[in-house]
This record gives structure tokens, C-alpha cells and sequence, in this order.
């Protein structure tokens, strides 16, 4: 084939070559059929055909059989702090009663001056870290809370051994994620009822599970330039109609979801007035936007955002890095709106705190208890939530701070009351889940 064939003739060359292919298939089914090998081995093995072609743009995506689901039409929102984010500075213990004092005197300059807190009004001296100032607004609609001292029993100070704890559910041997398990229990649904937006599947979405791992929206497509792209669309199209097996219900599927992710490009854009910063993290957030806007059937979703292990020269990082958290997190809720954003509820985690001691080198070592921010809809009310101690020599565990909430609580209460997922036995095994009273019944 070449530059100058016309399209008919590409068209017509990549049916036959389609044709071509599926015979030969249909042949080497005939003769495996007494060996033990199947077609899905085989195609996983050489990385042949089409289905190799869509895997850059569509990491894993299984079948989700079209039966009923319990889907509530309300979305969880996972954004995990990879690296240990300080909780301290994040969310300030502000007042004597919280124990301010002690902080002041153990990491000084790492507690921002007075005219750099914003006072979170209705707690008992709880401040924000101005770089934060961007999510204000939400504290006053209720939805905005936060949870200090959150850990949970088993995690250490490893960054690795504590983001797979938290992401398996409280487990180091668990061979499936929290979320497979949740998505498990709330039964079949769309193709995009769980969407993981970065490179790679996060250990917490683990699992048999259908769910969808992209880079982006925009790439999100069949591969190929134009001219080209659709004609191998109908070739694999083609190949696969009709066809028994996994392959013959999984390419259609596949290519489903790329038309429904088209269908979701046509109607992208900003609303609102929303202004997305620049970076990955507001890209993902927008085409999470633009895919709870096209109905879809997302029920879970999970961002990764790196960069929060602040050993030296803590302030300048961290609060840059709050800053465009915090504007791509107000740029998401004022782009969804606020009735559209009543069924999206977000959590972000961290897999550990920092020392409260500040180091030599103008950071925070490896501690303990971590800050947990929720954002959207579905909040009790805007809070900070959870047991505190105020912190004293006497209280802090080990120059830490101790891990009094339970993680797995706060995030078992909003996937019970928000995505009515039932019992969490199965999802944190072994794991106190008491509920801290931080959502509402969807």
C-alpha cells in the first residue's frame, strides 16, 4: 500500500486484510482447540491484530455486562497525595486549645504567621493555610470538611508499604484494591463506571473489575492519522462481528467506549467560569468535568498527583504545590456547578503525615497521622471532623502525630452513604469503620 492510494482503495485493503486475518484465526482456533491453547493467550502473548493497536490509548478495559445495577447516580472521587503531604501546614491547629504552642515552639517557621491563615469559621480554632484560599468559597456552601489525624493501624513509615495499605484496604497481602471491591459490591455497570486518569492503574482499583485507565480525554481515540484511523476502525470492526469468545464481546465493547468518549470530546469545554490552571492534575479533573457532564455512569474514579515528600526546603514547595491543588479542585466544582456537583463527592488522602518537629534542613521527616480533605457534595455540613488531641509533648506519639480517625472510616462512610455500596466487611477487612458523621444518605 501506499501514499497515493485513494481512500476507497485503503478501505477496501484493510477489509481484506481484515478478512484475511480473521480466517486465519478461525484456523489457528481449529487446530489449538485439542492443545489447551486459546485465542485470548495467543493474543496476549505476541501482541498481535488490533486489540495491540488500541492498547496505548486503553489500558484494561473488561466487560461490563448490560444487567441492572444499585448505581446510585452519585460519583467518588479518589485524589491520592503520593509522597506524604504535611498535614500541619495544610490544616493548622490554630488556637492554644488545639495546641498551637507546642507546634510554634518544635517547627516555627513552618507554621504560617497569623495573616496567612484562614480561619475556618464554626471550629474551635481550626486555620487553613492561605495557599488554600481558592477553596474558600466552598466552606461556606458546606462542601468543604476535613479530617486531622487520620491513619489507621499497619501503616508505616515506608511511602511504599503505607499507599498500598491504604490502597488494599488495609492489607499487605490483599490481591485486589478497595475500589474493585466496591465496584464488586455495587454489581455490573457501564464501561465507564470506573475510571483511573493517569498512567498506570492504581493498586486500589486492583482487581476482575471493568474499569478504564487514560492518559487524557483528547487521546482517548482510536489510533492512527486521519484518513487512515477510521478505515482501520471499520476493518477491526469487522474482524471482530460476530465473532465467539472474549475477544468477540471485548473489541466491541472497546470500541464502544471510544464512541462514547467521542460523544463526551463534542460537548467538552469550561463552564461556569471555571479556570483550570496549567499541569496534569487540572487536566485530569477537567475530563473527569466533562465525562460526569455526559452522564456516562462514572461511579468511581481515582488522580494521582505526585511531589508532596517535602524533606527540605518545606514552605516554598508546599505551598506551591497547595496552590495548584487548591485552584484545580475550585476550577472542578465551578466547572460542574453547583446541582450537578451534589452527586460528586471527592476525598483526598495522603498515605501518611509528617514529624512534628521540623528537620534541619527546613522540611518534615516521616511521621504518622495525615490531614484528609473532602470536597462536593454529600457532606454533613462544612466541619473539621474526627478526634484531636491537642498537641503537647505529652500527646504526640513518638514526635508524631497520632493516628486517631481511622482512614478506612471516612472512606467506607462516604462509599456506604453516597454510593450505597452496603457492607464494608469485604472492602476493609479486619478495620475499624465506625462512621465519623461526615456524610450525608445520597
Amino acid at each position: 500500500m501506499t501514499s497515493t492510494d485513494s481512500p476507497s482503495e485503503l478501505s477496501s485493503a484493510l477489509a481484506r486484510q481484515a478478512e484475511s486475518v480473521a480466517s486465519a484465526l478461525c484456523d489457528q482456533d481449529a487446530r489449538w482447540g485439542a492443545s489447551g491453547w486459546t485465542r485470548r493467550r495467543f493474543l496476549s502473548g505476541m501482541g498481535m491484530v488490533g486489540v495491540a493497536a488500541l492498547g496505548t490509548q486503553l489500558v484494561t478495559t473488561k466487560v461490563a455486562y448490560a444487567a441492572p445495577n444499585t448505581a446510585s447516580g452519585n460519583t467518588l472521587i479518589t485524589v491520592f497525595l503520593r509522597g506524604a503531604a504535611d498535614g500541619l501546614r495544610i490544616l493548622v491547629p490554630a488556637s492554644d486549645g488545639l495546641g498551637v504552642g507546642y507546634l510554634r515552639s518544635v517547627r516555627s517557621s513552618l507554621v504560617p504567621a497569623d495573616a496567612d491563615l484562614l480561619s475556618l469559621s464554626g471550629t474551635s480554632g481550626w486555620a487553613l493555610n492561605k495557599a488554600m484560599a481558592p477553596l474558600m468559597p466552598f466552606w461556606a456552601t458546606g462542601e468543604l470538611a476535613f479530617v486531622p489525624a487520620v491513619s489507621a493501624h499497619g501503616i508505616s513509615r515506608s511511602h511504599f508499604q503505607a499507599q498500598q495499605y491504604l490502597d488494599r484496604g488495609g492489607s499487605d497481602t490483599a490481591s485486589t484494591g478497595w475500589l474493585d471491591r466496591v465496584l464488586q459490591q455495587l454489581g455490573p455497570g457501564t464501561t465507564f463506571r470506573a475510571l483511573a486518569e493517569g498512567s498506570a492503574l492504581p493498586s486500589s482499583l486492583t482487581g476482575s473489575q471493568s474499569k478504564l485507565v487514560m492518559n487524557s480525554l483528547k487521546n482517548f481515540a482510536f489510533p492512527g492519522w486521519d484518513g487512515v484511523a477510521g478505515a482501520s476502525e471499520t476493518a477491526i470492526r469487522a474482524l471482530y462481528r460476530g465473532m465467539p469468545g472474549p475477544l468477540g464481546e471485548d473489541v466491541p465493547i472497546t470500541l464502544g467506549a471510544l464512541a462514547t468518549a467521542a460523544k463526551a470530546r463534542a460537548g467538552a469545554g469550561v463552564h461556569n467560569g471555571a479556570v483550570y490552571p496549567s499541569g496534569n492534575f487540572s487536566s485530569a479533573l477537567s475530563d473527569i468535568a466533562t465525562l460526569l457532564r455526559a452522564e456516562v455512569g462514572l461511579e468511581v474514579a481515582t488522580v494521582d498527583v505526585g511531589g508532596w515528600d517535602t524533606h527540605t526546603d518545606e514552605a516554598g514547595d508546599l505551598d506551591r504545590a497547595l496552590t495548584s491543588a487548591s485552584k484545580s479542585l475550585a476550577a472542578f466544582l465551578t466547572d460542574l456547578g453547583p446541582a450537578r456537583r451534589k452527586r460528586v463527592s471527592i476525598a483526598v488522602v495522603t498515605e501518611f503525615g509528617r514529624r512534628v518537629a521540623m528537620n534541619a534542613s527546613g522540611g518534615t521527616d516521616h511521621g504518622h497521622g495525615s490531614v484528609m480533605w473532602l470536597l462536593g457534595g454529600g457532606l454533613a455540613r462544612a466541619d473539621v471532623f474526627g478526634r484531636w488531641s491537642a498537641l503537647s509533648e505529652a500527646t504526640v506519639a513518638s514526635g508524631d502525630v497520632p493516628g486517631l480517625n481511622s482512614a478506612f472510616a471516612v472512606l467506607g462512610e462516604l462509599a456506604q452513604k453516597r454510593l450505597n455500596v452496603g457492607s464494608l466487611s469485604k472492602i476493609f477487612p479486619g478495620q475499624s469503620v465506625a462512621p465519623l458523621g461526615v456524610a450525608s444518605v445520597y
